[in-house]
Formats: structure tokens, sequence, C-alpha cells
């Protein structure tokens, strides 16, 4: 017992220590985010032009042609298209990010000395990440606003805490891919040009087929199978059915829910929690094979 104690309070400090690691990396990270006062304007304006262009293009889809959204969704398209794009904010900053944040610290000469403090290797992987959080995840109430206060959308919000879980699940299975996506930088040794993983998912698969602005029914069947390979198919889904007035619970739309005897929303969570607990552990551990490849070479950061 006595010998256990001395472990036990080596582990509480070394996980106290991570801890205020990354509150420094979140306020260094917020300090440079405050710093550029004019990025933030155009950020609001970017947000507010991005949702008049949908809501534009959502007049096509009034009257007649609002069954086209099908009846899972409702038949506001403000509605389902607000939720599209605050979501794969969300999904973008996370998948993206690791792998934008990892190849500025190389090119600024940085990562060499964070990985020489006693930190994990992957506090800066985290911590790095703050001031996109900053940034990107805000817009969801800002989108929600705008299309609420100006363009119409309306949302209900009995079903809040088990939209927080889903949003959980999603972050976090975007999260894993952007780990593999961030490993490539050491690994593969990909340091300038389109990084592969986040251009397969992200800018071919997402842009395409996921349903950010347009229900996956519309596309071929085929190409509806291959949405179901990414997360952010399944979390369009579950926060359009729990969020969209007039959407029904029990009217399957992605073909795995049509081929599995489980309720739509079951199969949401399900996918997306199998991506998390796949993709996470094989994120973090390709991130830490790359590291330690790069120590190796002598790689870790570029010598100006």
């Amino acid at each position: 017992m006595r010998s256990g104690a001395p472990e036990r309070g080596s582990l509480a400090r070394g996980a106290w220590h991570q801890a205020a690691t990354l509150g420094a990396f979140t306020l260094r990270e917020y300090r440079i985010w405050q710093s550029y006062r004019v990025n933030q304007l155009m950020w609001l304006t970017n947000i507010f032009v991005t949702t008049l262009l949908f809501f534009l293009m959502g007049r096509m889809l009034t009257g007649a042609d609002a069954h086209l959204l099908g009846p899972a969704y409702g038949t506001n398209y403000m509605s389902f298209v607000v939720v599209g794009i605050a979501v794969n904010v969300f999904l973008f900053t996370n998948l993206a990010d690791p792998y934008t944040r990892i190849q500025r610290a190389y090119f600024n000469g940085t990562m060499d000395l964070f990985l020489l403090s006693p930190m994990s290797i992957y506090t800066p992987l985290v911590g790095l990440m703050t001031k996109s959080l900053l940034d990107d995840y805000p817009r969801l109430f800002i989108v929600g606003a705008f299309g609420v206060v100006l363009f119409g959308a309306v949302f209900r919000f009995e079903h809040w805490l088990l939209a927080a879980g889903f949003t959980v699940l999603l972050l976090a299975a975007a999260f894993g891919i952007g780990a593999i996506s961030a490993s490539s930088f050491y690994l593969l040794n990909i340091k300038r040009g389109t990084e592969p993983v986040r251009f397969i998912v992200q800018q071919l698969l997402a842009t395409l087929l996921a349903g950010t602005y347009y229900p996956i029914t519309v596309l071929p069947r085929p190409l509806q199978w291959v949405a179901c390979l990414i997360p952010h198919a399944y979390a369009f889904d579950a926060l359009r059915r729990l969020m969209d007035p007039g959407a029904r619970m029990n009217v399957p739309v992605l073909p795995i829910q049509q081929v599995l005897p489980w309720p739509p929303l079951t199969v949401d969570a399900v996918a997306l929690g199998v991506m998390a607990g796949v993709l996470l552990p094989l994120g973090f551990w390709l991130y830490g094979r790359g590291i330690e490849k790069a120590r190796r070479d002598g790689t870790l950061t570029r010598w100006q």
C-alpha cells in the first residue's frame, strides 16, 4: 500500500502538469486570436454572406419543392442548411486543424522546443488548436442566430441533451481523423502541398456526399453508401432529426439505416461511437509514431 501511494501521487502530479500546460497553450492562443481584431470582423462578415447565399438557394426549395428534403428532415430548408453549415464548421476544425497547427509549429521552429520541455508529445497537438476553437466553435451560435432572426430558420430544443451527446461523438470521430492527418506530416513527410487524408475525407467525400447543403437521397445509391463511411453523414442526420421542426425520428434516410433493424438515431449513435473508438486511438498511435520517426531523423523542426 505504501509503495503504491507515491506512484499515485506521481501520476496525479503528472496529470496536473499536463492540464496546466494545456492551460498555458490556451492562454497563448487566445492572446494571438485577440490581437487580430480585423480578422474577427471579416470572420463575422463571411458567416453572414455564406448563410445569406444558402437562404437565397432555399427560396428554390419552398412550396412544392420542399418535399425534396424528404419526410425525415421537415420542410424548412433554412433549418436544414443552418445545421449543415454549423456542424460542418465543427467537423472541419477537428479534422483539418491538427495538421495545420503541427505544420505551423514545424516551420516556426517551435516544435523541438515544445518537446524538449516535460510535456506529453500530444499536448502541443491539442493545445495549439485553441485558437481555432475560439474562431470556429462560436460559429454554431452565430450561424443559428442569423438563420433564425434573419432567414426564417426554426429549431426545437427539447432534445438538446441528446443533441449535445451526438456533438461530442462527432467531434471525437473528426479529431481522430485529424490526428491521422497530422501524423502524415512526420510519418509520411508530407510537409507542403495538399495533405491526402484531409483532402479525401473533407474536400472530396464530405463536400460532395455528406449532405451539408442537400439530402444525400438525391445522390445515386452507390454514392449514398460511400457517404456512410464518414462521420459527417451520421452527424447531419442525427442533429437534423433532433432539431428541425417537422422532422421524423423513425424514417430511415441513410442506406445503412434501411438495412439495420434499429431506429435511425441508434444507427447514427453506434456508427459515430465506433468511428470515435477506432479513429481516436489510431490517430494518436500514428501521430506518436510520426514524432518518434522525426526524433530519430532529427526533423522535428526546420531550423532557419
